[in-house]
């Protein structure tokens, strides 16, 4: 049975894009390069180039901002690797987090085939999402303690802690030394699920010698430890134990870990589970299948039917805890929701962290949770969330075992990326060999010797609805400009040969001001554009181009003059 893409539409053909282009004879030196992930926490992506071999690590998107009106994801730009694709031998994933797989559906088909290799759980969250957009590009699964080649890069993975299981580590073997990539990772020695960090391979990596440790930023600036998985599990049963009503749960559809937290503790209080949100049920069927999640025959109910279960039998697992438009958890706030309408004695508990540029969207969610009558636990005295990176005392272990030559920390906006440089400076690595980049910044080794060369293109490439990389800063100038001050649009119908108005102008106002309750400024208006018109049509006969952009600067003008703001202006000539 062919299973139908729930994206569809978009154009993901090869034969669709653009060639390569052809370079010159490659060097021999080890060339490291992020493309995403330094600046921001999400776009992870790092290529990793030796003379005529290169190859890939992640391939993550990043949730738009309150500046990026309609773009549904950001992802890496990736001419570098297009430019070069005959070197590209393969990519490796190291966890299955949206921030490092979720841009893979939008660049695997631009590069016709590359080898991907995943731990299974990685394997088959991506396989699944590729399925949506009908792509049947197949993962190789490897495991921990393989070691995977690449031309001349030997990369060995290796356990790290994570809120997801098969989380890893690289080891990467390169001819100019040894580079530890630690990315996503914490040392819980308490796991809900799966091994220990691989501590093992961290020191038979200090024997060997790191040349260069890249490592994860994003909690380089919050003191102590981060809490294991199992204090958040006790504090979250606290909740379970002296509710009576619904239990509704959102988290991130990836964190695996709560998700097990949200069925062991259903269990425990007789509760059934009911699970809302296509990328939740998606993960949640992937890890059941696989056995990367534990649950009871029959805690399982479908969403529809829970209208006949008993509000204290029952807990809602579901998507949104980032606020995230049309999510589970945000239709729920809003009453939009069509199995779940809130109310009194409902408890929703958000067990996430905040990612930067989600708080506007967060607070609003919890704003209409409460409005809907729920009580809402979002943080406070309960450590309802752990994060699943490390914190300050982690990465100072981390970076004291590995004793690395070279740093560069990744993963995290710049105030990180300078914290985490920091840390390293104080744990004995010489300034001179820390290495703070932005994306698309090249760290080069040549015998032994680092630093950084040129800087190569590494652009937001934005995706809005089926459009791939055709929205610029251009177009998310005008859109802002809309959002915030709104449209005016002058129509002029001209004579074509004489040049001069048939009729009034006609204007249209949206977002900036209501034209019903504003006739005084529209027939001002109206008159100022008859006009500028006429002395600009004079002084520039018939060439229309030109008219337009006078009446539009100085119609702009006239409208900030008049009420102190700046629509776009948008006039239209037309001729009969």
């Amino acid at each position: 049975m062919i299973q139908r893409a729930e994206t569809p539409g978009i154009n993901l053909k090869a034969s669709a894009l653009p060639k390569p282009v052809t370079f010159a004879a490659p060097v021999k030196k080890l060339r490291v390069i992020p493309l995403g992930g330094l600046g921001e926490v999400g776009m992870n992506m790092t290529v990793f180039e030796y003379e005529n071999d290169m190859f890939v690590v992640d391939g993550g998107g990043l949730f738009p901002s309150d500046r990026m009106p309609g773009i549904d994801l950001v992802i890496p730009d990736i001419t570098y690797i297009l430019e070069r694709r005959h070197k590209l031998r393969g990519i490796v994933l190291t966890h299955g987090h949206e921030d490092h797989v979720s841009a893979l559906p939008y660049i695997v088909p631009r590069l016709q085939g590359v080898p991907i290799y995943a731990l299974p759980l990685t394997a088959a969250l991506v396989e699944a999402k590729f399925k949506e957009f009908n792509l049947t590009q197949k993962i190789t699964v490897a495991k921990a303690r393989d070691r995977l080649t690449f031309g001349v890069f030997k990369v060995d993975l290796f356990t790290l802690t994570h809120t997801i299981p098969d989380n890893v580590g690289l080891a990467i073997h390169t001819p100019e030394g040894l580079v530890a990539y630690t990315t996503d990772w914490k040392f819980d020695h308490t796991p809900i699920w799966g091994d220990h960090s691989d501590y093992a391979k961290l020191v038979e990596m200090a024997e060997e010698g790191v040349l260069l440790h890249m490592n994860d930023s994003t909690n380089a600036e919050i003191p102590g430890y981060t809490i294991s998985e199992r204090v958040v599990s006790m504090d979250i049963e606290k909740i379970f134990r002296e509710k009576a009503g619904r239990i509704v749960m959102s988290s991130f559809a990836s964190n695996i870990n709560r998700v097990q937290i949200a069925i062991n503790l259903a269990a425990k209080y007789g509760r059934k589970v009911a699970v809302s949100g296509r990328s939740m049920e998606r993960n949640v069927n992937v890890c059941l299948q696989l056995g990367y999640v534990n649950a009871p025959k029959d805690i399982f109910v479908d969403i529809k039917s829970i209208g006949s279960i008993p509000d204290n039998k029952l807990t809602i697992l579901c998507t949104g805890s980032q606020g995230e438009e049309y999510s589970a958890l945000v239709r729920m706030a809003s009453g939009e929701h069509r199995q779940v309408q809130l109310k009194k004695g409902d408890t929703v508990i958000i067990s996430a962290s905040r990612i930067p540029g989600t708080e506007h969207a967060i607070h609003e969610t919890i704003d209409n949770l409460f409005r809907q009558g729920a009580e809402v636990v979002y943080g406070g005295e309960l450590d309802i969330h752990t994060s699943g990176h490390a914190k300050i005392e982690e990465l100072k272990m981390m970076i004291a075992m590995l004793s690395p030559k070279y740093f560069i920390p990744i993963h995290g906006e710049y105030r990180m990326l300078k914290a985490h440089a920091k840390i390293a400076l104080d744990m004995g690595v010489p300034g001179t060999n820390i290495f703070v980049g932005e994306n698309g910044s090249v760290f080069e080794v040549d015998q032994g010797k680092g630093k950084w060369a040129e800087k190569v293109q590494a652009q937001y490439v934005m995706i809005d609805g089926l459009g791939i990389g055709d929205v610029g800063q251009i177009v998310l100038r005008d859109r802002q400009a809309m959002a915030k001050e709104g449209i005016f649009m002058v129509i002029l119908t001209v004579d074509k040969r004489q040049g001069r108005l048939i009729s009034n102008p006609d204007i249209i106002s949206r977002g900036f001001v209501y034209m019903r309750d504003a006739k005084e400024l529209i027939n001002k208006a109206r008159h100022e554009v008859k006009n500028l018109f006429e002395r600009h049509a004079k002084s520039k006969a018939l060439d229309w181009e030109y008219v337009k952009r006078a009446l539009r600067d100085d119609l702009t003008k006239f409208l900030y003059d008049y009420t102190q703001r700046q629509p776009m202006v948008i006039p239209v000539v037309i001729e009969v």
